[in-house]
């Protein structure tokens, strides 16, 4: 129940993009988008209705693509949806602190937190958090010094453009012509007491069985309860969507 990241916000140019959608698709991946003006363009203001906004005549889209499996894989896609080119930094604001679930309100732990930047070519980078917390206790006439230890490792991989670090914001130049994309990869590892949970899935692997975990997964919603309904002009096939839906 500790929690390994504390903030995680995506930025172009300084400013939050606006979120169109965000939902799960599997009990195990996620899909948001969000769009946003691209930087540089000029906006004709809306002659029609006037009620358009700037973001959906002249759009850049960023769509994150996201799988739960030990770790977490983060597929980062912008797209250029206008006649211009354009330029800006893209950034992802993160931290880390490792509160027990019981702390997020009022922090009682007194740990050390220490982070560290590696840059290890043009298109892969790694941060690294580590987290140690040590205290006596004497409870029901045991006695002793109790200790945790927690990370989390935070690899770029594959991007488009370089990436620098600073004032805890992941940072990337961007350039795009009409209709062109840029991608990078963020991958979450947590490391519980010197275990590394590594994510199964890999770069472009949102849908498929390649793993033990897609497996079990298949298992289970094969040889789970399933329901039935006669096909009546009832509620009764509401209701049974509706358990199909929950139990994936």
């Amino acid at each position: 129940e500790t929690r390994v990241l504390s903030r995680y916000r995506y930025f172009v140019n300084g400013r939050e993009p606006h979120r169109v959608v965000v939902s799960n698709v599997e009990q195990h991946s996620w899909l948001g988008y969000y769009i946003t003006t691209p930087p540089g363009i000029r906006w004709r203001k809306d002659t029609g209705s006037g009620e358009m906004e700037p973001q959906s005549e002249e759009t850049l889209e960023l769509k994150v693509s996201r799988t739960v499996g030990l770790g977490v894989h983060e597929d980062i896609d912008l797209t250029n949806f206008t006649q211009t080119a354009t330029k800006f930094i893209f950034e992802i604001e993160l931290d880390s602190d490792f509160a027990d679930q019981a702390e997020t309100f009022e922090r009682t732990q007194r740990g050390k937190l220490r982070a560290s930047w590696r840059s290890l070519s043009a298109r892969r980078a790694e941060l690294a958090y580590d987290y140690q917390a040590t205290h006596r206790y004497s409870h029901q006439g045991n006695t002793g010094t109790a200790r945790i230890q927690r990370g989390l490792i935070v690899k770029i991989e594959n991007s488009d453009s370089p990436v620098r670090y600073r004032d805890s914001r992941l940072r990337f130049e961007v350039k795009l012509k009409p209709g062109k994309s840029w991608h990078t990869c963020i991958k979450f590892i947590p490391v519980f007491e010197g275990k590394m949970l590594r994510p199964l899935y890999e770069c472009r692997q949102f849908f498929g069985t390649r793993n033990d975990l897609d497996r079990k997964r298949h298992i289970f919603l094969n040889e789970s309860t399933q329901f039935e309904a006669k096909t009546e002009p009832t509620l009764a096939g509401v209701v049974e969507a509706a358990l199909f839906q929950a139990k994936h």
